[in-house]
């Protein structure tokens, strides 16, 4: 399931954040976004927008704080979502694949946020309207089934390596619909919540990021507690 927030990032954080993550958004290849867009905001690189990710958070996590039940809330992780000109389709998928070793209970939830508008050209975000649901009902979240996915790459660097296979796909892709998002909306969906994205049909990249929390209970990988970025 997902639901639209009312939250949205302020044009001046959009701003510095294009800005500063302008040789991401720049870079010749989608391995360079893939790698880079992951490390953007608490990285291995060297550099650390870890005030953009307060802000980011502060602007989002207010809303939808008080709907999860987490003894322990942090910041999995968040990354930027660049697609390049003429970028691919990101294929059908549920997340949870990906993160049952690590999130056994699953907990995990995303918030995507669109730093440009979303249009069908631009490859936005799109997910099935009969799954959307009021924001109250994020207390409801990680409620569902996990579908059958294949694995078509080794490398989970490649980008979204384990999707629903082809054929359950294309009928499912029936009722996605692009979600249309101005610069700085967000939406939240759930880890069994399918979706994918149309390819880039436009000269220049797709820019979007998503945050995703969970309980942090017992784990030791998150990115960081909501706790220290509200004390930054």
């Amino acid at each position: 399931m997902w639901s639209r927030l009312r939250s949205r990032l302020s044009d001046e954080v959009i701003s510095t954040l294009v800005r500063r993550a302008a040789a991401v958004i720049n870079a010749p290849d989608q391995q360079v976004f893939i790698k880079s867009g992951k490390d953007f905001f608490i990285g291995k690189s060297g550099q650390d927008n870890r005030d953009l990710l307060t802000a980011i958070h502060g602007s989002v996590w207010p809303e939808i704080r008080d709907l999860v039940s987490y003894q322990s809330p942090v910041v999995d992780h968040a990354i930027l979502l660049i697609k390049g000109p003429g970028g691919s389709a990101t294929n059908l998928h549920q997340d949870r694949p990906y993160w049952e070793s690590r999130d056994p209970v699953p907990t995990i939830f995303s918030v995507w946020i669109a730093l440009e508008a979303m249009t069908s050209e631009k490859g936005g975000l799109m997910l099935a309207q009969e799954n959307e649901v009021p924001v109250a009902e994020i207390s409801r979240f990680n409620a569902g089934t996990m579908m059958v996915h294949e694995s078509f790459y080794q490398n989970l660097d490649d980008g979204f390596p384990i999707t629903i296979p082809d054929q359950v796909a294309k009928d499912m892709g029936i009722n996605m619909e692009l979600v249309v998002m101005e610069a700085g909306e967000a939406v939240a969906f759930d880890s069994f919540e399918p979706h994918m994205a149309a390819p880039n049909a436009t000269g220049s990249p797709r820019l979007a990021m998503k945050i995703a929390y969970s309980e942090g209970a017992d784990k030791n990988y998150p990115m960081c507690s909501t706790d220290e970025l509200e004390s930054d």
